[in-house]
């Protein structure tokens, strides 16, 4: 099982000369297991993922996209997931329904004129669209599970975790936990997972300060879950958009001190999450 991030950073793209190492897309993670892929949320990001995929030789994909939620950081990238495009593949998509709309009319909306000029019928490797609600356990091939958990966002928002046999990937994303304690639901959906993904948008005085109530975590609570947890790896991600390269360095110092499994997550990283497993030194490949 092999783990990527695509795009990494909360709220709005940002690319520039302070974000080359950590990158500027927004939020997607891809896991590549048993000829499938599996893809949580469709920032800017994804449309690399979208590369990727286009560069492979096979004739058509089979996957899943979960969606946590529908603010423009975990949506906006997918009328320019190329793949989506093509009738050979087949991705199942996954989401809460909103308003009254369907998944389907949700992510519709953002591709009308005069926003868009090419309509979402265009995407014939989108093949369902399937609602779901936190606390849903998805059989969604034979040997893989995802699970979900309500996270605390305005909107709502959903976590995830997927599960194929003894190696699991936790991501969550997008949620605040409360001042000065730890959201003891997101510590048990987290508990033993090969890998935590777990934003990290704030430090802690930003979260417990002006910007409370905003919906994120801190890396210093991203630290404790998986401390509490006993996950086998930790990812911050999420990162907020005026964090530069250099900020990243003292901040995963700090974490280190409360889980020493910290890596910070970047758009050049891939994750053997069997090696995780194994308590193999070096899991972690950087394809910069």
């Amino acid at each position: 099982m092999q783990l990527r991030f695509w795009g990494v950073r909360g709220s709005l793209p940002i690319p520039g000369p302070d974000t080359l190492v950590v990158g500027g897309n927004t939020t997607c993670v891809s896991v590549e297991h048993d000829n499938n892929i599996f893809v949580f949320d469709a920032g800017s990001g994804i449309h690399r993922l979208g590369e990727y995929l286009e560069e492979d030789e096979r004739s058509g994909w089979t996957g899943a996209i979960f969606l946590s939620h529908y603010h423009w950081d975990h949506i906006q990238g997918l009328p320019f997931f190329a793949p989506a495009f093509r009738s050979e593949n087949r991705f199942h998509l996954f989401g809460e329904e909103k308003k009254g709309l369907d998944l389907y009319e949700l992510l519709a909306e953002q591709m009308q004129a005069p926003y868009f000029p090419v309509s979402m019928e265009a995407q014939q490797g989108l093949v369902t669209f399937n609602p779901l609600e936190a606390g849903d356990c998805i059989d969604v091939c034979e040997g893989v599970q995802v699970k979900t958990l309500r996270l605390n966002h305005p909107n709502g928002a959903i976590g995830y975790r997927l599960e194929a046999g003894d190696l699991s990937v936790c991501i969550i994303t997008d949620h605040e936990h409360p001042n000065d304690e730890l959201d003891w639901s997101v510590v048990e959906f987290a508990r033993h997972a090969t890998i935590l993904i777990h934003e990290a948008q704030y430090d802690p005085e930003e979260k417990r300060g002006p910007k409370s109530g905003w919906g994120h975590s801190s890396w210093q609570e991203a630290a404790q879950v998986a401390e509490q947890a006993g996950a086998g790896m930790l990812f911050l991600s999420h990162h907020d958009p005026a964090r530069t390269d250099t900020q990243m360095i003292p901040l995963l110092s700090r974490a280190r001190r409360i889980f020493d499994k910290t890596e910070i997550a970047t758009e050049a990283t891939v994750v053997s999450v069997d090696a995780v497993a194994r308590g193999d030194e070096n899991p972690v490949i950087v394809a910069v």
